[in-house]
Order: C-alpha cells, then structure tokens, then sequence
C-alpha cells in the first residue's frame, strides 16, 4: 500500500528511514530519497489524498522503514511506480484544466526545483527549456501503436508529464515519462 502511494524504486525503498518525510522547496510534503539512482538525492512529492496514509510510516527516527525481511519477496515495485506514475498525471492534468492559475504555479515549481538540483561547476542553475514544458507532447511510433491497442491517449500535457518526472519519477524526460510508465500499465 505504501509503495501505491510513493513509487519509489526497490533499491531505494530498502534504504528509507523513518526521518524521510520531509517538505520540498514549494511546501509539498515528500519522501526523500538520500541516495536514488545515480547516488542522487531526490524528493518524491506525495498526492494529496496520500499524505496522511503515507505520514503514518515516519516517525523522526533513523530506523528503516522496511525491514530487510520485508523487502525480500516478488512484487513487482516498478508496475506500482507505473502506476502511481498514472495517478499523478491524472492529478495534475485535472488541476491544470480545472484551477484557473495552477498551471503558471506548476511551471514556476517546475523551474524552481530545476534550479535547486541543476547546477553547474559553478553552483549556478543550468538554463531550463521552457519548451519541455509546453503544449503537447504525441506519442509516435512504435509507442504509438502501443498506446491505440491499450486505449490510451496519444497525446499528452507537456507539463503535467514533466511534473510526474520530476516530482514523482526524478527522471526529467517526457520520452521516458510516457513510455516506460504512463504506457505501461
């Protein structure tokens, strides 16, 4: 149930401790990741109507969350990352349809959290494409048969994909975003 709500990748689920429910930089509540892919810090945002189940396992303390007994077993963590990936998306397509601004306020989030991780030698932020967040983003190819066969929309919100990757997936790329999750499940 926890992994539904976070998705969070195997490896990093048997790293979490009990002080890793942390706020990010635009007061969402998260779970931090010390070291995600890459040996990387990364903070995934939990959905609204998650936190409170999610809360629940953080304590303050520097005990692991799951025990290594608990982690050894054969669930299929990624199919849950799709999955909470799609959740996310739908999320976020919502309010940017229905809640008049919310979409300036995400971009803005978007490029603040680029700024606080994207830095170059010199400890300044790397310039941000705006374009990655920008209009609509078609499926073609190959992923695109997929998606007809699975009834899935071949045409995705350029913004709401990028706040899946960043905020939930730690990816920062549509390409991945849309193939690997949201047309996986």
């Amino acid at each position: 149930e926890f992994q539904k709500r976070v998705g969070i990748r195997r490896a990093e689920l048997c790293k979490l401790c009990r002080n890793d429910f942390v706020i990010d930089e635009s007061g969402y509540p998260c779970v931090r990741v010390k070291r995600g892919k890459g040996g990387k810090m990364q903070l995934q945002r939990i959905l609204p109507d998650d936190v409170e189940f999610v809360k629940e396992y953080f304590d303050g303390t520097e005990s692991r969350v799951f025990s290594s007994e608990e982690m050894k077993n054969k669930i299929d963590y990624h199919h849950m990352r799709a999955v909470q990936a799609v959740r996310a998306y739908r999320y976020y397509s919502e309010k940017i349809c229905l809640e008049p601004g919310y979409q300036k306020k995400l971009e803005t989030e978007i490029i603040k959290r680029w700024n606080c991780y994207n830095l170059d030698k010199n400890g300044k932020p790397k310039r941000f494409d705006k374009s990655e967040i920008s209009g609509t983003y078609k499926i073609r190819g190959e992923n695109k048969k997929l998606a007809l066969k699975k009834g899935l929309p071949i045409e995705y919100s350029r913004l709401a994909v990028m706040a899946v990757s960043v905020f939930h997936l730690s990816h920062w790329r549509l390409d991945v975003t849309v193939s690997n999750y949201l047309l996986a499940v």
